[in-house]
């Protein structure tokens, strides 16, 4: 058993300055699963739906402006929880560079995951 009174005292100082920091993310994480449920019901409805009909029934369903914006509103929910859940596993276990770089790459991920469903979207509702 260690001496040391100053590492039981540095554990209890710092686990209560962060108290209170993660609970704004905490919140936002169960915020967006409690969001995703409603939306996941709808997406397994609608798979269902389309199943068997084939590239144009999927493409007639998309096109329907509410299915439509809940297909974007899924995604940006999913992405968002998706980035948070993967933050915190990076800022839990990644130090140093890796950590930054991972987070990079959390972010690169997050914004081209929106951005091919918002052209897709886009390019669906255009025609093409």
């Amino acid at each position: 058993m260690s001496t040391d009174r100053n590492v039981g005292a540095k554990s209890v100082k710092s686990w209560k300055q962060s108290a209170h920091h993660g609970a704004g993310e905490w919140l936002a994480e169960r915020g967006t699963s409690l969001v995703l449920i409603p939306l996941t019901l709808w997406a397994a409805y609608a798979a269902f739906t389309v199943a068997g009909g084939g590239f144009d029934a999927a493409v007639a369903f998309a096109r329907v402006p509410l299915n439509s914006a809940l297909i974007g509103l899924t995604m940006l929910i999913s992405v968002w929880h998706m980035y948070m859940g993967i933050k915190v596993i990076v800022d839990d276990y990644l130090q140093g560079g890796l950590r930054g770089f991972t987070m990079f790459l959390n972010i690169l991920l997050s914004a081209a995951l929106l951005i091919a469903t918002g052209y897709a979207l886009f390019v669906l509702h255009q025609g093409a």
